[in-house]
């Protein structure tokens, strides 16, 4: 708390009045990056006219490079050993939702998509928690992730009308 303070030229005292505990900031930083990220999400999947798989991969990297150090600063708080609230598991389901609805936008079958929306929300999970590789470009990087979020995609779509199971 020293170090926000010291860093936001903000008096301790009113960090601790807001945030008395760590879990009392952690519960709060991981509301509002939970916020800001089902946001973002609502907004590509609201996009008009309706997405391509190509345009929803472009769509969902360009969330994650966006909040990429907000994650970062949850998962040192998680890493710190603060206990979170019950809204991990709340902000989970809310996220497999819009993985769900955003299947069904780039037009899967009607109705819920539970096993490709929880494989499509680990992939991006994934591609959150990749390291800037300085060996290659941030172009190239961006383009593979593209490319894996676009094919995966592909894929769901092609099984939700088949109405096959995820698997090839």
């Amino acid at each position: 708390m020293t170090e926000i303070a010291a860093r936001s030229s903000t008096a301790i005292g009113s960090l601790y009045r807001f945030f008395p505990t760590k879990n009392v900031l952690a519960a709060a930083v991981l509301e509002r990056y939970g916020a800001r990220l089902l946001h973002a999400l609502d907004g590509l999947i609201d996009r008009d006219p309706p997405l391509s798989p190509t345009a929803a991969s472009e769509g969902l990297l360009d969330i994650i490079q966006r909040l990429r150090t907000e994650r970062s600063v949850v998962l040192s708080l998680i890493d710190s050993g603060v206990t979170l609230p019950d809204g991990t598991g709340t902000l989970r389901k809310a996220l497999i939702g819009r993985m769900s609805q955003l299947l069904s936008r780039l037009g899967g079958s009607p109705g819920p998509h539970d096993e490709r929306a929880v494989m499509l929300l680990h992939l991006v999970k994934a591609i959150f928690a990749l390291p800037q590789d300085h060996s290659i470009s941030r172009p190239a990087q961006d383009e593979e992730a593209v490319t894996l979020l676009r094919l995966y995609l592909e894929h769901a779509l092609a099984s939700c009308r088949s109405g096959s199971e995820v698997a090839p």
